[in-house]
């Protein structure tokens, strides 16, 4: 999906994982706050408290956001009732894995009234795409690239349908980075988290996830300054 250039910047927000308090409280560090473009590397859900509330501020808001492997993880999990089908063993593996991967936290958001949003949630998981492209360059003439796992590897494949799953699950551990130096495009992602709590910033690709659900941090990354603003997960 490619988005044409603006003047505002952008503010690329790290794997959310349901801390809702601790998104809120990083927009207010913005410097337009509330009315900043915000753009979400997935991993909106699990493992925090309050997926259902993370899901509805994004999807709402009508902000960018890539698929993450949590959200594919919970699609696997309902594709059975999500088609009016009956679970079968498959389905049930699915449910089973994604609840042992923090699915059982995002389950508990669902309830009571927010359960109400459980299927539009669903669908809208559906539509969202592997990549964003935004027509933005840095001050290396770099466009922005944004993935949910290290994108570098697959970005001359992009289109090919097959590489989705490849987007959301490609970690950079052991990657031979400076292969892709010649590359026209800048990719910012997620999924990996990185240890420091600040995010991994070279010449072709910032890996911002700092692991806030870990009682770490969530990260904007301005683009195209590539200015970094970190919030303590507060939940």
């Amino acid at each position: 999906m490619f988005f044409s250039k603006k003047e505002e910047p952008l503010y690329i927000i790290s794997d959310v994982h349901g801390c809702a308090k601790s998104l809120h409280a990083l927009i207010e560090q913005l410097p337009q706050k509330a009315k900043s473009r915000l753009v979400f590397v997935g991993d909106l859900i699990d493992r925090g408290k309050y997926s259902a509330l993370v899901v509805e501020f994004v999807k709402e808001g009508g902000y960018p956001c890539v698929i993450g492997n949590h959200e594919q993880m919970m699609l696997d999990a309902f594709e059975a009732s999500m088609q009016g089908q009956i679970y079968g063993n498959n389905t049930l593996q699915n449910m089973a894995f994604w609840q042992r991967n923090g699915g059982d936290m995002t389950d508990r958001s669902y309830n009571g009234k927010s359960g109400e949003m459980l299927r539009p949630h669903l669908e809208w998981m559906k539509q969202l795409p592997s990549y964003l492209e935004f027509d933005i360059p840095d001050e290396n003439g770099k466009s922005l690239f944004v993935t949910h796992g290290f994108g570098l590897p697959f970005w001359k494949e992009r289109e090919d349908p097959d590489m989705k799953q490849a987007f959301a699950w490609e970690r950079l551990k052991d990657k031979h980075t400076k292969d892709y130096l010649d590359y026209s495009i800048f990719n910012v992602f997620g999924h990996d988290i990185q240890e420091s709590a600040l995010p991994l910033i070279t010449d072709n690709y910032a890996a911002i996830d700092t692991g806030c659900v870990y009682e770490g941090k969530l990260c904007a990354l301005e683009w195209p300054s590539k200015r970094v603003f970190l919030q303590e997960n507060i939940g």
